[in-house]
């Protein structure tokens, strides 16, 4: 009997086009299924009638048969849906309720009347199973993203659901901890649970996944087994617009001269009052056509740095020189873009053209490379879509659309990857090359190794806040 079964599926937002075009499949207990597509081609969209969540909770058109164990998810009460499914979004933000970690991960047993004593024996265990025992007492404001999504997976697993619902998951994870997430999936497999995850990264899900689904414009095109999958080309893959297994690596070879020498930092510390954590005596040289990949573990302080380097948070110690020049925080604003990982916080316009110019002088350039970047990131066919309407993907490739458009000197991506299908991966590193041909300094943080070696020329490696070891290739 399968546990989750979606036959002859049609969707459509309220007002919209079709986003899911008569789909049927279904997913047995233990079994794990990737939806794997293009951005926007209606992957979370079909999480959200699985779940439930639409339509109740966005106003749509839904036609055909939804079962999961035998049962309509939006006919459900609450706590029978929060008893079949476990839920982790693709930003684990718009989920929280709690300000600690404890307390977000013990919300939902408390929510539904579980005994406290076997609240407290359902923490440890899935606290342990996750691996973030230390994070218990921690401020959920305080973590890195990859480690609010671990805090996300715990909370979807403390009520031991039937289904569990990925949207992608390993969007913000270091490598550790998307092979332990890879272990947490293969451990729930055995314990007769059905996981369907929406996701980019594959490579991660290999030992896991049981068959893969190729979502193209709201239809079904493609089923594939784990092994049938491993055996498409890179050819393949990228002509469905998926990432591809392996890239060309940068092969550009800089020649450093004393007067390209751009950003010249000595020293630089900074510390949050509340946790004492942040980076401490950092130095780095960075050149003019330098793309450098900033690598290291969720909370290694990557992002901390780039925020002091770009002027959002003020160093507490050190310098950070710019052509020569000591640079305090509203020059630095004004010669590096930050392009964050959590695109939401950066739209701010009712359209995707708009956004895109956002803030910007309206001039004949601009106007050029509005048209450029709408065609470079692929978004021609969305520009008049208000952003709050895209999928993570899409908002990802209007942020750095709305950096190709601005002329700094530093561009600082974060995470730049994430939600990004294999379009967006190659429209990315078509464009960083492109700023270090024009002289200026990429810095990427990134636990995207496809992109670190298809762009950089330096990796800088961060441990606990200290600059652990630096490599040029």
């Amino acid at each position: 009997m399968a546990m989750i079964d979606f036959q002859n599926v049609y969707f459509s937002y309220k007002d919209g086009e079709l986003t899911v075009k008569d789909i049927s499949f279904s997913i047995n207990p233990g079994e794990c299924v990737i939806l794997c597509g293009r951005s926007g081609s209606g992957k979370s969209t079909i999480l959200r009638t699985v779940s439930g969540l639409a339509p109740v909770f966005y106003e749509c058109f839904l036609q055909g048969k939804i079962e999961v164990d035998r049962q309509i998810p939006a006919e459900l009460e609450s706590e029978n849906r929060a008893k079949l499914f476990g839920v982790v979004f693709q930003d684990p933000r718009s989920q929280f309720f709690m300000n600690t970690v404890q307390d977000e991960i013990c919300f939902a047993a408390e929510n539904i009347g579980v005994p406290s004593k076997k609240i407290r024996e359902m923490l440890h265990e899935v606290s342990n199973f996750v691996g973030i025992e230390g994070l218990l007492s921690r401020n959920i404001d305080e973590l890195s993203s990859g480690q609010k999504q671990k805090v996300a997976i715990a909370s979807s697993l403390i009520l031991q659901p039937k289904v569990l619902i990925l949207d992608e998951p390993t969007s913000n994870l270091d490598a550790q901890g998307a092979k332990t997430l890879v272990e947490i999936i293969k451990k729930i497999k055995g314990r007769g649970i059905a996981i369907i995850i929406s996701e980019h990264r594959f490579d991660v899900f290999k030992e896991a996944a049981d068959r893969f689904l190729y979502i193209d414009r709201g239809k079904l095109n493609k089923i594939w087994t784990r092994e049938e999958f491993e055996n498409l080309s890179d050819e393949k893959l990228s002509s469905l617009g998926l990432r591809p297994k392996m890239v060309v690596k940068n092969s550009n070879i800089h020649v450093k001269t004393d007067k390209d020498l751009l950003l010249d930092i000595h020293s630089l510390s900074f510390h949050y009052k509340k946790t004492r954590e942040g980076i401490d005596n950092i130095n780095l040289q960075l050149y003019r056509g330098e793309v450098v990949s900033l690598l290291g573990n969720n909370g290694a302080g990557k992002t901390t740095l780039c925020k002091v380097i770009s002027g959002l948070l003020k160093e507490n110690s050190g310098t950070i020189e710019y052509k020569g020049k000591i640079s305090n925080c509203n020059l630095r604003n004004k010669f590096c873009y930050f392009v964050m990982q959590d695109a939401d916080y950066q739209l701010y316009s009712d359209s995707v053209a708009g956004e895109i110019v956002f803030g910007k002088k309206v001039t004949e350039k601009l106007k050029q490379d509005l048209i450029e970047s709408l065609n470079a990131f692929k978004l021609m066919a969305l520009k008049d879509r208000h952003p709050a309407s895209l999928s993570g993907g899409e908002k990802q490739r209007v942020t750095l659309a709305a950096a190709y458009c601005s002329d700094v000197d530093i561009y600082i991506l974060d995470e730049p990857t994430s939600g990004m299908d294999g379009d967006g991966l190659r429209a990315i590193i078509k464009w960083v090359k492109l700023l270090a041909e024009k002289g200026k300094i990429v810095i990427i943080i990134t636990h995207d190794l496809l992109l670190a070696e298809a762009t950089s020329n330096k990796f800088i490696y961060l441990e606990e806040g200290e600059q652990v070891r630096e490599m040029e290739i």
